[in-house]
């Protein structure tokens, strides 16, 4: 009976130190509904349709969720989710996203200009919870697919506009709503659209921003087009950082007098990582960061009256 006693004590002491560390951390992370019964290993299509805009595909494999844009028979990765752990982000380009916090650490009001799946706009809501976080996207099948199938949803600090981003951005100007951060991640099968892409519409953005704000984008380099919207992008703001390499590219402009020096930056990210407890390493991020010297920087820019995006997309350049 004793024996009995101390097993069930040390069972019990046992599923308490789990759980307290299951909630320390994923901090009781949004559910992902719809969960299917197929094998770990199995590739299962959840959703095909085409809407006004694309091509969606909705999979289901391996632990994961995909998200996908089919554009000229091929099949392009938007979103992705780990069901049963959604801030255990299956993109990397989600975790140098989060570096944006280095630089902007007590955001009141952020923006995302294309939802996707809402993976990381769910995953900023779960870290900052008392920060308004609205949401803009084109397709209202993309906004219907995020909610059913990756667990995407509204409440009073996180909301979702289905419109053209630079509509909105307009629309928030006559309103004179500013934002600390800006997020732009609005590659529709393989490219950005165009008029998400020039000297015009970042001057929009530049325009709803807080004096110390920031924009944060994700591009893709290795590609002609990669240069002109870097050199765009500083016609606009004083200072540009960029995280990762590959496929993708974060990069973070913002209007300051004077760039951020690094050891402010990692000082920042520390104290967040201790704070909000990541399941992304920030601070290592930060320490692999580079400013302004990874892109060509004489040369064209893109404007309203010129950005032939999808053909500068098809020009390889490193």
């Amino acid at each position: 009976m004793k024996r009995r006693f101390l097993m069930m004590a040390i069972f019990g002491i046992s599923v308490g130190v789990v759980c307290q560390a299951s909630l320390v951390e994923g901090k009781q992370e949004w559910p992902i509904p719809g969960q299917t019964d197929s094998s770990e290993h199995e590739s299962k299509v959840l959703l095909e349709k085409e809407s006004l805009y694309h091509y969606i595909r909705v999979l289901e494999e391996d632990g994961t969720r995909r998200l996908q844009f089919r554009r000229s028979g091929n099949d392009y990765e938007e979103s992705v989710i780990n069901i049963r752990q959604p801030l255990k982000f299956e993109m990397y380009y989600y975790s140098l996203m989060l570096a944006g916090f280095a630089h902007k650490p007590d955001p009141k009001r952020i923006l995302f200009i294309g939802l996707g799946g809402g993976t990381i706009s769910m995953a900023i809501h779960h870290y900052f919870p008392k920060v308004q976080i609205d949401n803009v996207e084109l397709d209202p099948d993309v906004v219907e697919v995020a909610m059913k199938y990756f667990g995407f949803k509204e409440d009073d600090n996180m909301k979702v506009y289905v419109r053209d981003g630079r509509v909105q951005v307009r629309r928030l100007l006559r309103k004179k709503i500013k934002y600390d951060i800006i997020f732009v991640d609005t590659f529709r099968g393989g490219y950005i659209p165009y008029h998400l892409t020039t000297k015009e519409f970042m001057e929009g953005l530049r325009a709803i921003l807080t004096s110390d704000g920031i924009v944060v984008s994700n591009l893709r380099p290795g590609f002609e087009s990669y240069h002109y919207h870097r050199r765009t992008f500083n016609t606009v703001f004083r200072n540009q950082y960029s995280y990762g390499s590959g496929s993708n590219v974060i990069v973070i402009v913002d209007a300051r007098e004077k760039p951020l020096p690094q050891k402010d930056l990692l000082a920042a990210a520390r104290r967040l990582q201790k704070e909000k407890q990541f399941t992304t390493d920030i601070p290592a991020i930060i320490e692999e960061g580079v400013m302004q010297n990874d892109y060509v920087r004489k040369g064209p820019i893109l404007t309203d009256d010129y950005a032939p995006t999808d053909v500068l997309r098809s020009i390889r350049r490193e």
